[in-house]
């Protein structure tokens, strides 16, 4: 006689499960000794302050990227422009940007490493209203911005 059993998929898992109680021992208690922050680890992570100043300076992830490979860090734009995205705030980026624009700031101690140069004095614009005469518009639908071009 031959008898069959028939298991729910779920009861086959739970059997299995029973049968492998060391490896799923095992399997725990790596889960409770990993370190969360282990695989967010960059190679870029070290080189932050540099890839900052870079992107302060208006280069490019490809520049990046050619400049780290010719250092020896193999990395692609794509991973620059990642790893910059997720790091940097536009307003990180724009302070750093205004902090590499005034290379000339007094110096905390009180010492002046550089004359200040003179700042030259740009003339200021003529003014618009004068020469400006605004269309007339009459009709239906927008108005142009330029009707008298």
């Amino acid at each position: 006689m031959v008898f069959l059993l028939s298991l729910k998929p779920y009861c086959l898992n739970l059997l299995a499960m029973t049968q492998n109680t060391a490896l799923h021992a095992r399997l725990l208690q790596d889960a409770r000794n990993c370190d969360p922050a282990a695989h967010h680890r960059s190679r870029l992570a070290p080189y932050r302050d540099v890839l900052l100043l870079w992107r302060a300076k208006h280069k490019s992830y490809e520049q990046i990227a050619a400049t780290l490979t010719s250092h020896g860090i193999r990395v692609s734009p794509a991973g620059i422009g990642a790893y910059c995205r997720n790091q940097f705030t536009m307003h990180e980026i724009d302070r750093a940007r205004s902090d590499v624009s005034a290379p000339n700031r007094p110096d905390p101690s009180g010492r002046s490493s550089a004359p200040a140069a003179p700042v030259p004095t740009v003339p200021a614009a003529p003014s618009l209203a004068t020469s400006f005469t605004p269309a007339t518009h009459t009709g239906r639908g927008p108005k142009i911005a330029r009707d008298n071009y």
